[in-house]
């Protein structure tokens, strides 16, 4: 039984669980108890031998020297040639403007969510409003800086969602008692910290690869722009594994926030429940060996039957 406004479908035979109703994309301590209840309604069962703590032994075990970008698996190169033009060719990427779209949302996600807590440790508003005014004047002079200039009405709207989600928070925790720790106060306000770093060694990763987010203990966020794809939550599992290994500690879910922006500049929040299963770890450890291999070998791969059109060598694989 799910909860309201939360659905699931199956494709491939595999059981997604989406959440189509708009939600702000700064997390309240409310929201994150709601995900936590989805998560434990969503069972998913992780064999032993498929923890990230494993990662010495087969099937985890990696079998190559070499390492590579976790962003390096997020897109749809299906022979791995991605990573040998970026590893071994050195070949200088070209991105579009869909990936600077994304990096720019992804830069104020982080740059509200920094800014929120320095205000609050910093500031200690009494009452959400002196916090809303704080942040959107902060905001305002962040605007103007080269990072945020290229997608203004993005960067203003993400902004003020933060604004009125903290200072609303801020309301709802200064309500429950006047003799909250502040340290408690900030973290009831914004329970997620930005990228969390990870050690991806174990996997054949870098050293400090980053989570878009974390709501402790373990609940990993990712943040994407694009369309919807299997792909991100192969990543996704790939996460989950080196936060095993690094902490010893269990993720059996994570959550994909999809933003959709309209043309106005306001956009819409999908949900996306990841069971990070068995399949998913498998396939993510398939994909990575796929990929070190082109490195460590140093050799071409060739091209992949349909390459992703937001891949950053897109024009080097197939020409302007």
């Amino acid at each position: 039984m799910l909860l309201p406004g939360v659905f699931e479908i199956f494709m491939n035979n595999r059981r997604i669980v989406f959440s189509r109703v708009v939600f702000m994309v700064f997390y309240s301590f409310d929201d994150v108890l709601r995900v936590l209840q989805v998560f434990q309604e969503t069972p998913c069962e992780v064999s032993d031998e498929l923890r990230g703590w494993r990662w010495r032994e087969p099937p985890l075990l990696n079998p190559y020297r070499a390492r590579i970008n976790a962003s390096d698996l997020s897109f749809g190169c299906d022979t791995g040639r991605l990573a040998y033009l970026r590893h071994v060719k050195r070949v200088k990427e070209r991105g579009g403007e869909e990936l600077a779209f994304g990096l720019a949302v992804h830069r104020a996600i982080v740059s509200a969510t920094t800014v929120a807590k320095g205000i609050l440790y910093h500031e200690k508003p009494v009452n959400g409003g002196l916090f809303y005014e704080k942040m959107k004047r902060m905001g305002e002079e962040l605007r103007k800086g080269e990072g945020f200039s290229r997608f203004p009405e993005v960067f203003d709207c993400l902004w003020d969602s933060a604004a009125l989600a903290y200072s609303s928070a801020l309301d709802r925790v200064l309500s429950i008692s006047r003799y909250l720790s502040w340290d408690g106060v900030v973290y009831r306000v914004v329970p997620w910290t930005c990228e969390f770093p990870v050690d991806g060694r174990p996997f054949g990763l870098n050293r400090a690869i980053r989570v878009d987010a974390l709501i402790p203990p373990s609940v990993i966020v990712e943040f994407k722009t694009r369309r919807p794809s299997r792909v991100y939550e192969v990543v996704l599992a790939g996460y989950a594994l080196c936060f095993e290994a690094m902490f010893r500690v269990p993720v059996n879910h994570a959550l994909l926030l999809y933003l959709s922006f309209e043309e106005s500049g306001r956009f819409r929040v999908y949900e996306n429940f990841v069971p990070v299963d068995d399949s998913l770890r498998v396939e993510f450890v398939e994909r990575r060996d796929l990929f070190l291999r082109a490195v460590a070998d140093g050799f071409d791969p060739g091209l992949p039957r349909e390459c992703d059109r937001y891949c950053p060598y897109l024009k080097t694989c197939r020409g302007e």
